[in-house]
């Protein structure tokens, strides 16, 4: 039956998130579009079986084989990588439990999205600032607060009244931008999660329902100090490019950048002959993403090379934005048969892209190396909802992932102690 979590689900069951037309294992009939369903507990392995790898000599100490599925956490809910263990911090309506004892004095907020890490400026801790996508004026955004050893030492809610609050991405001034995927009354908010700075922002500049945020601050123009890209989750959605007035930079104070008027909003047009154009026409945007990239989700951009995903399509959009050029390539590859969701990049590690899935039974991390081979990093045996809110900490040792159905967040690090960037023992690709 319909459910909102595994707890409106009788014994053996889960609760399976839905955003449009995805099996349910273990059910018979004609489901509605979007619904969500308690279903069976998904026990069997979901990769494909392939020839037990092989692990390359190493001088560092390497533990860690990620797409090595050996290693259960939580009770076999989670499987992990060779070379990781996990903890589970949250679960939606409980109190948060900090590792000095203390609790939270609010409980954790309900199906827990999009996220990243804002480190500390003096104490080397950091925020994991994540997304509630509830609906009806119940969103918003909470932040877990951690201690430059990685342990929970604070919980807050810093944005309320918000709806569907799904996406979003960093400042290069380290605040967390927020978007509503709400219609036409969905918008950008800015979250700085260690002043309490709240302020809606002009990233964009009618309601939809956006996504994730990204920015490019190596622009060679003068004139432009930086300019924020946002992606909507809707079968026309263009890909927005904001571009401030150039006074926004100048007034000694970083929240103004995304809030004063007069700056510029022009809609991503890709050409046939893998050429892009930027257009102030919203119609012409609008029909490009129909035609090339449908409801387009997670996006960053790294060293002007702009990544984004049609999770409709299953594909991987690459721009080369000092070249004007574009690529395209699929994500569909072994286990990876979901929807692909939010995108994220360890620094440092400059072969691979990490992705979240969105829907399905079978809703994990994985990433991606430069020649297009997949691996699974965790997989969510006990999960039926999607993977959200992939960050990692400022010193990459720490991961962190939510299974939405019950704001389930965990941090993931590597045993051998070295961090997510660091050289592998291997990888276990998937079988193509």
């Amino acid at each position: 039956g319909d459910c909102d979590s595994d707890s409106n689900c009788q014994a053996g069951l889960v609760c399976q998130q839905r955003t449009g037309d995805e099996p349910i294992p273990g059910c018979i009939g004609v489901a509605a579009t979007g619904e969500d369903y308690c279903r069976p507990l998904e026990t069997s392995p979901t990769t494909p079986p392939g020839p037990q790898p092989t692990y390359a000599p190493n001088t560092f100490g390497a533990t860690f084989v990620p797409g090595d599925l050996s290693q259960p956490c939580d009770g076999g809910k989670v499987m992990l990588s060779r070379g990781m263990d996990c903890r589970l911090l949250t679960t939606a309506g409980q109190y948060v439990q900090y590792d000095n004892g203390g609790q939270s004095t609010v409980p954790m907020h309900g199906k827990a999205d999009g996220a990243a890490v804002i480190a500390h400026p003096s104490d080397g801790g950091w925020y994991y600032t994540s997304n509630s996508e509830n609906g009806s004026g119940n969103g918003g955004v909470g932040t877990l607060r951690f201690n430059a050893q990685g342990e929970v030492i604070g919980y807050q809610m810093d944005l309320e009244g918000t709806t569907r609050n799904c996406g979003g991405g960093k400042t290069y001034w380290d605040t967390w931008v927020t978007c509503e995927e709400d219609g036409s009354r969905g918008f950008c908010w800015e979250v700085d999660p260690v002043t309490g700075h709240t302020a809606k922002t002009n990233a964009v500049i009618v309601g939809g329902n956006y996504e994730s945020f990204a920015y490019d601050n190596q622009d060679p123009d003068p004139d432009v100090e930086a300019r924020f890209f946002t992606t909507e989750d809707s079968g026309n959605g263009p890909l927005v490019r904001y571009t401030p007035a150039k006074a926004a930079f100048n007034t000694g104070n970083k929240y103004d950048i995304l809030t004063s008027d007069g700056g510029t909003h022009d809609y991503l047009v890709l050409n046939a002959d893998g050429t892009f154009d930027w257009s102030t026409n919203e119609s012409a945007g609008a029909s490009s993403a129909s035609t090339y990239f449908p409801n387009a989700e997670g996006i960053d951009v790294i060293n002007r090379q702009l990544f984004f995903v049609s999770k409709v399509n299953k594909e991987l959009f690459e721009l080369d934005l000092a070249a004007k050029t574009w690529v395209v390539t699929s994500t569909v590859s072994g286990a990876f048969d979901q929807q692909p969701d939010q995108i994220q990049k360890v620094v440092g590690d400059s072969d691979f892209l990490y992705f979240c899935e969105d829907g399905g039974s079978s809703s994990d991390i994985h990433g991606r190396n430069k020649d297009g081979q997949f691996f699974t990093i965790v997989r969510g045996d006990g999960y039926g909802s999607e993977t959200s809110g992939l960050a990692f900490s400022p010193d990459n040792k720490f991961m962190y992932v939510s299974f939405q159905g019950n704001s389930n967040i965990y941090a993931f690090w590597r045993t051998d102690g070295l961090d997510f960037g660091a050289v592998k023992a291997d990888i276990k690709y998937h079988q193509t």
